[in-house]
């Protein structure tokens, strides 16, 4: 008995050492191009259940249309393959994944990946007796994300984050995870000078098109969303503030005798080619848009003021009765002071209801991000409850009954 046993250890070391080889073999192998996933037993559609904590937003990136983020990511899914087996008995390389990857990920700094199988909650469908897999992803990069600028500065952006499956979605399927609420911590955002980050995570499966190109599948996206809002100070200030007194400056003009016209184009040109500078300060702040901002249309306007004085001036010098000239020179005056205060007026307006929308859309926002977190936590405290709670408030009355 002695010998035969030993003769099966041996065996079994030998089968050991025989794998360990093939691996080492393997590893020394140039890696194919194409990597073989391993398909499902069951073929069954997998439901994968995505809950997502961004830990940090860094440097937002207006003119590359650019951010940084930090974010763990769970991926929970029902397998078959992995009932009955205990954490350390499962090769995950073995099992089905996911295969995740960032879909507008620029670059990428850090990435981990953890395996696990699903820890069993109160809150669980006892009588679904298949384990949930779980992915844990902490990643942190530079993601691309397409900005909106038709308000700037009054506007606010949406960063998302593109997460998709290199499996079809006759495969698998996204879904947001109802038994933990999706977070955002804004006590690490860097980028708190000029944004506002919003204390709300919006994160839902997205219908991904098939390409124009005719291709046979289509492929699950899901997007994790963060809002933020401009803080408009600092353009205010050094743009629109300087604008509004350097416009009423080409005024003073008029107070240069009419016999000198060149020495009025003089004043109002120097202001000219300075309201130019500022829009050029702007631009850099800006990607190349097909479209004007708000603060674009403001420069814009100060400048066709300035060309208006321009103009005046250079009309006024063709008077040759000073009775005429003094006549033009005060209509047109006040025509374009006029025109000046209406249009600062209307700014004004323009960016209060500007701000006050992107206000209201991000309570909303926010309203229905709690909402939700709500209905979690409803969910979880209504199948937390024992089921026998019920039972003896329902059975006093009809004791009673019977024994009268």
């Amino acid at each position: 008995m002695a010998s035969a046993s030993s003769l099966q250890e041996v065996k079994a070391t030998m089968a050991n050492m025989e794998k360990l080889l093939r691996k080492i073999e393997e590893n020394g192998r140039d890696q194919p191009n194409e990597v073989v996933h391993k398909k499902r037993n069951d073929g069954m559609k997998v439901d994968a259940r995505v809950r997502v904590n961004i830990i940090t937003v860094g440097d937002i990136d207006t003119l590359k249309e650019e951010f940084n983020c930090e974010l763990a990511l769970t991926i929970k899914w029902k397998e078959p393959s992995i009932k009955g087996l205990k954490a350390d008995e499962i090769d995950w390389s073995e099992h089905w994944d996911p295969r995740i990857y960032f879909f507008n990920a620029v670059s990428i700094d850090k990435y981990e990946v953890k395996h696990r199988v699903g820890l069993k909650s109160p809150y669980d469908d006892e009588t679904d007796p298949i384990p949930d897999a779980q992915l844990s992803i902490r990643m942190k990069g530079t993601f691309k994300s397409v900005m909106r600028l038709t308000d700037f500065p009054f506007d606010y952006q949406n960063l998302t984050i593109k997460i998709m499956s290199d499996w079809p979605k006759k495969v698998i399927e996204f879904s947001k995870d109802m038994t933990q609420k999706d977070s955002v911590r804004t006590d690490t955002f860097t980028g708190g000078q000029e944004w506002r980050l919003m204390k709300h995570v919006d994160a839902a499966p997205v219908e991904e098109e098939k390409m124009s190109s005719g291709a046979v599948n289509t492929y699950p996206l899901y997007n994790i969303t963060v809002n933020v809002k401009r803080i408009p100070n600092y353009y205010m200030w050094n743009v629109a503030f300087i604008m509004f007194f350097i416009t009423p400056l080409a005024f003073s003009s008029f107070a240069v005798d009419l016999s000198a016209p060149e020495d009025r184009l003089g004043v109002t040109l120097t202001l000219l080619l300075t309201a130019v500078a500022f829009k050029f300060v702007v631009a850099q702040s800006l990607p190349n848009t097909s479209y004007q901002t708000l603060l674009d249309y403001y420069v814009l306007c100060c400048m066709v003021l300035l060309c208006g004085v321009v103009i005046q001036n250079a009309i006024v010098s063709v008077f040759t009765n000073s009775v005429d000239a003094i006549f033009f020179d005060v209509v047109s005056g006040i025509f374009l002071a006029g025109a000046l205060i209406i249009f600062n007026v209307v700014f004004v307006i323009i960016a209060c209801v500007k701000s006050w929308r992107v206000g209201s859309h991000m309570k909303k926002t926010t309203k229905k991000y709690n909402d939700l977190c709500n209905e979690i936590k409803s969910r979880q405290e209504a199948k937390s409850k024992p089921k026998e709670e019920t039972s003896p408030v329902q059975e006093g009355p009809i004791a009673t009954t019977a024994n009268l």
